[in-house]
């Protein structure tokens, strides 16, 4: 097919138009280059051509950050926090352990220095005040306030940081950092809010100390420690809460399976372990009963042993774990149980029948074992 004039001449100009265009590029590319170099020299932006309307959009788009306020120290009588008795340092020792009460010395620091404005410790600090006053605060505080977190130099150290150090990122990186560092310690609006209430008597005994020590470090006033203190003393009197929560038993462990045709003189299972474990005797072989209205000696039935050379050393370890027993002897009864094999049982006594039963009763409170029984006639009490 036979080409026609102009069509031969576009073919003959196209190397021509791509020399063109790619040298307006290389001119534009220069031109750049040049503009480039003249703006970082005065301190400008620089734009790279065709991409102008991309930049100007963004730059208009894009908020401006707030710079973080200087930090002014308020005057005592501005701060959200009573003066309290003690220094920053002796309050941080004094608190130590707590450290509910250390993020709020650490909000009153902050404050005391200018780095957080007054309002917002007040917000921070009304919001989470049933950390310290768990009892008359409106509003429980926020989940997670129990974890640990660095001392106060550090967190003084950090906040002072964001105020001093340029390269620490621009405004609105650092005031994200103070938001979210703030939080961290005491946020205004919690996601998630704790409520505590103390469970038993000695732990609402243990607030009523905690107290004291929150006014010594200026966390609460002497009205705000008056009326939790009343709220405390009206929780107990109520009759609520029990003298001390006991901690769950321990899981049972598996009990050994007896060994076929054991037979007349073997070990019994029940007794001390090495390490004075007890170990429950196989039911059916208690000790006789302390028979009603008896007047003769009585001891107190504490545990069966494998061996008699357990003995002293049981007895020691259960005159520790219970006070009541140091006043009393103790012997080991050798037990012949038949085809069960032979125990031997530790008997503390001898006591009246009536103390018998009232001090098993006390032990029983505790979780020991015990029963009263007939004292052993050729039981020599040892100490």
């Amino acid at each position: 097919m036979p080409f026609s004039p102009r069509t031969i001449l576009m073919v003959a100009l196209l190397p021509l138009v791509a020399g063109c265009w790619r040298l307006e590029t290389e001119l534009d590319y220069v031109g750049y280059r040049a503009d480039k170099l003249t703006k970082r020299v005065n301190g400008e932006q620089s734009i790279p051509p065709g991409l102008e309307p991309l930049y100007t959009r963004t730059a208009a788009s894009a908020p401006m950050a707030d710079p973080l306020p200087v930090p002014v120290p308020p005057s005592a009588e501005a701060l959200p926090f009573p003066a309290g008795r003690l220094s920053p340092e002796q309050a941080e020792v004094l608190l130590a352990g707590d450290p509910m009460a250390l993020r709020f010395l650490a909000l009153k620091q902050l404050a005391a220095r200018g780095l957080v404005p007054v309002a917002e410790a007040v917000g921070r600090k009304d919001a989470n005040m049933g950390a310290l006053l768990p009892l008359t605060a409106p509003l429980p505080p926020a989940a997670g306030l129990d974890r640990p977190l660095p001392s106060q130099a550090g967190i003084l150290e950090r906040f002072n940081g964001l105020f001093t150090r340029g390269d620490r990122g621009s405004d609105g990186t650092r005031a994200a950092e103070r938001a979210f560092l703030l939080d961290s310690l005491l946020p205004t609006a919690p996601a998630q809010r704790q409520p505590y209430s103390p469970p038993d008597i000695a732990s609402a005994r243990k607030l009523q100390d905690r107290l004291g020590r929150l006014e010594d470090t200026g966390l609460v006033t002497p009205d705000e420690r008056a009326r939790e203190t009343a709220a405390v003393d009206q929780l107990i009197a109520s009759g609520a809460l029990p003298e001390v929560v006991a901690p769950p038993p321990p899981p049972e462990k598996p009990k050994a399976k007896k060994k076929a045709g054991s037979g007349r003189g073997s070990r019994m299972p029940g007794g001390v372990s090495g390490k004075l474990e007890v170990v429950p005797s196989p039911p059916g072989v208690e000790p006789p009963r302390l028979k009603p209205g008896s007047k003769d000696p009585a001891g107190l039935h504490l545990l069966s042993m494998g061996t008699a050379s357990h003995g002293d050393k049981a007895w020691d370890a259960l005159q520790k774990e219970n006070p009541e027993l140091a006043a009393l002897g103790h012997t080991v009864s050798r037990a012949d149980l038949g085809d069960l094999g032979v125990t031997y049982r530790l008997i503390a006594g001898p006591v009246e029948p009536a103390q018998a039963e009232t001090l098993c009763t006390a032990l029983k409170a505790r979780g020991q074992a015990c029963m009263p029984t007939p004292f052993p006639a050729n039981g020599a009490a040892g100490k």
